[in-house]
């Protein structure tokens, strides 16, 4: 779940509030720069990586249900609303108006919309691949090491 802050918290900036906003422990706005989260995923190996938001909640179901299935490591973002620390402090109104902007933020992987707007997100399934899952290749490590094969 990423809503760009640690709200449980008390509303501290997170990793990911991103440059220039506001947050308990950033009353001055926040000078971090964020990072992609799909990008990460994709760095560190993951063989499934999506995003998604509260809005889009089918997708959202889907998704998660297409990473549970994923032999592998599986990433999903999904894009949340804080309206009590995060859209309070950063002025982007209630729990209902944040969440009609999760519609009008993202779209779709490839769509036509992020090649008019570059500043939407993009949201779907970024890697799909199969790979040896990475415990079943270490048994069979310890099946070889113990005189199996």
């Amino acid at each position: 779940m990423n809503n760009r802050i640690y709200g449980m918290t008390g509303g501290q900036y997170s990793p990911l509030t991103g440059p220039g906003m506001m947050a308990t422990t950033a009353p001055y706005t926040n000078i971090d720069q964020g990072f992609d989260i799909v990008e990460l995923a994709k760095s560190a190996g993951a063989t499934f990586v999506a995003r998604t938001t509260t809005y889009h909640v089918q997708q959202m179901a889907e998704l998660i249900r297409e990473a549970i299935l994923h032999e592998g490591f599986s990433v999903v973002e999904i894009m949340s609303q804080c309206p009590t620390y995060f859209g309070r402090k950063n002025k982007q109104g209630g729990a209902v108006e944040m969440m009609a902007r999760m519609k009008e933020m993202t779209t779709p992987i490839g769509s036509k919309a992020k090649q008019e707007n570059p500043a939407l997100i993009e949201r779907g399934i970024f890697v799909q691949v199969d790979k040896p899952e990475y415990c079943s290749e270490y048994d069979r490590i310890i099946e070889k090491a113990m005189g199996g094969e």
